[in-house]
């Protein structure tokens, strides 16, 4: 399965989901909320379907290895979601990249969004356009 696929599928997959909790009763709604706790003005990125381990950065960062903000589960653990909660209108969105200094293959996610990804990642940036 292609990249953009597995993202296509893990939206739809991620948006059931969330649908389905708002659907069970309100408590379910709001353990969703708190499921992708993240400041305002972040990208926060973590291991579950907004649970787990969580990283997150007010930021750009070339290397989540070794930058100022260390993401130390990021080199053996798969980022399954992100929330892109940035609050500059100057960028609409965040990008992802799978190599440092914001190089490979990259997700794109628009601000106040969230996505399913389950994909390695190691720099990301706001940008104005996706890519």
């Amino acid at each position: 399965m292609h990249r953009q696929d597995r993202r296509i599928l893990g939206a739809v997959l991620l948006t059931c989901a969330m649908a389905a909790m708002s659907l069970i009763a309100p408590s379910a709604a709001n353990a969703t909320a708190q499921a992708y706790a993240c400041d305002s003005g972040d990208l926060c990125v973590y291991t579950g379907i907004g649970t787990g381990s969580k990283c997150s950065w007010s930021n750009a960062d070339p290397d989540w290895y070794t930058g100022s903000v260390t993401c130390s589960w990021a080199d053996d653990q798969n980022v399954l979601t992100a929330y892109n909660h940035g609050t500059s209108t100057a960028y609409a969105y965040v990008v992802l990249y799978s190599g440092a200094n914001y190089t490979g293959g990259y997700d794109c996610i628009e601000r106040g969004q969230t996505m399913y990804i389950n994909s390695k990642n190691r720099s990301h940036r706001w940008r104005n356009i996706c890519g």
